[in-house]
């Protein structure tokens, strides 16, 4: 839907009591989720990262470092919580015609390599950049190849937007929605093989256009050739599936198939104490790479609950086009919770962060962490632990409502698959944002 069409969505819904059960946003606590086990350390601050507003928060941990970038900044910090390299994205990437956003980050615990993406801003009407970096070493402070690709392949004034990062055992996976001058137009994707990337080698690829939007490639932690992207629309009984093989040849093949899952409808904005300005929770789409592992593809998007914005966690069986279990998780029934992610390592241990809130209470933003064990009861997260309170409401500049994320991001440490790394968004004043740096674990 094109902007006017959203807000109007948003507004409809937030004027809305009830939707679907809320029963389900109460899992019982009896269960054990992570707890913090090592750093809680500041990340980079809107001042010091170009005064960008939304975030984009998002990183990844390795061997050594944990890597964290935002709009529109690269910053580098020790296992025990020193930055050791604070750059923009422009001087990271020798680009400086135009600005960079929609940063991601991953780590390749097989090659041992860090992946780094964003998009830069339309040049002309006929070029736009993808920006790739591949480093030649697990260490974040060392080389990386670059890459400046030209995605507006129709030369048609296409706006290459939202990139997503996935990979599986032989590729890097990116997916984009595609925008013209007033809506939206398609969304994309391709694959390049690592092979290429790794060795700093140039390439020419097919790219896969008329896909459902927005489209979460995975994490692939095995050696499927399958790899399964999804999609969730604004509302609806259903997921779009794609399942993408060959992806590293000359000749990948993408098919696509549905996953019923229950009715689920755009979330109402977020509600802060002391104020009326609300904080955009944006549309009900998957805001991250999903994980892949055997027959189970972990993902999870903000929906409607009991007129709240909720998290809902999905584990789709990727084999029989079923949901082999799903729930909410939020910090109680009557917060208001979204911006979440989710990874699993390979035994099925689960991790989420999120951005929460409370109208009622003097709860400003909080970045909050659960997670779930592989033997725990099916369907159930905690409402787990806050990594760091915001002590005031966020309102920079006067819209209602402000923009918030887009997304955070939580990674699986490759050195202990029993911990985890996040890092999201908070209010360092009521018009600058900051974000928060954690490891928690089991």
């Amino acid at each position: 839907m094109n902007d006017t069409e959203y807000k109007a969505a948003k507004s409809a819904i937030s004027a809305q009591s009830t939707d679907t059960d809320r029963s389900e946003t109460t899992p019982p606590q009896q269960l054990a989720p992570p707890v913090l086990k090592g750093i809680n350390i500041e990340g980079v601050n809107q001042n010091e990262a170009g005064g960008f507003r939304p975030p984009d928060t998002h990183g990844a941990v390795g061997k050594t470092h944990f890597v964290e970038i935002t709009n529109s900044h690269l910053d580098i910090y020790t296992k025990t919580g020193s930055r050791v390299k604070t750059i923009s994205l422009a001087s990271f990437f020798g680009y400086t015609l135009k600005t960079i956003f929609d940063p991601r980050c991953v780590y390749d615990k097989t090659w041992n390599r860090w992946i780094i993406t964003a998009d830069a801003f339309p040049e002309t009407t006929t070029v736009q950049r993808q920006l790739i970096a591949v480093s030649l070493t697990d260490n974040p402070l060392g080389s990386f190849y670059i890459y400046k690709i030209d995605i507006n392949t129709r030369n048609n004034d296409d706006f290459w937007d939202f990139p997503q990062l996935g990979m599986d055992q032989d590729s890097i996976i990116i997916t984009a929605n595609i925008f013209g001058p007033t809506a939206y137009r398609t969304t994309r994707m391709f694959a390049v093989a690592k092979a290429l990337l790794y060795n700093g080698l140039g390439f020419s690829i097919p790219i896969f256009s008329g896909l459902k939007g927005t489209l979460a490639p995975p994490i692939v932690l095995d050696q499927n050739n399958k790899s399964f992207l999804v999609a969730a629309a604004t509302s609806g009984t259903t997921i779009t599936k794609y399942t993408l093989e060959n992806s590293s040849r000359a000749n990948p093949t993408l098919t696509s198939s549905t996953i019923t899952v229950p009715s689920y409808s755009l979330p109402p904005n977020a509600q802060q104490p002391n104020t009326t300005a609300l904080l955009d929770t944006s549309d009900s789409r998957f805001i991250n790479a999903s994980t892949q592992s055997g027959k189970s593809l972990w993902q999870a998007h903000t929906i409607n609950s009991g007129g709240l914005p909720k998290p809902k966690f999905y584990e789709f069986n990727t084999s029989t086009n079923t949901v082999a279990q799903s729930g909410f998780f939020s910090a109680s029934a009557n917060s208001n919770d979204w911006n979440a992610t989710i990874t699993a390592n390979t035994t099925k241990d689960v991790y989420v962060v999120w951005s929460s809130t409370k109208q009622t209470a003097t709860t400003h933003a909080q970045v909050r962490f659960s997670g779930r064990r592989s033997t725990d009861p099916a369907g159930v997260i905690p409402s787990g632990s806050v990594l760091f309170q915001s002590t005031t409401f966020y309102k920079p500049t006067g819209a209602n409502p402000e923009r918030w994320g887009d997304y955070s991001a939580v990674t699986v440490d490759p050195v202990n698959p029993l911990k985890a790394w996040i890092v999201n968004e908070k209010i360092n004043t009521t018009t600058t944002w900051g974000s928060r740096i954690g490891q928690i674990g089991f």
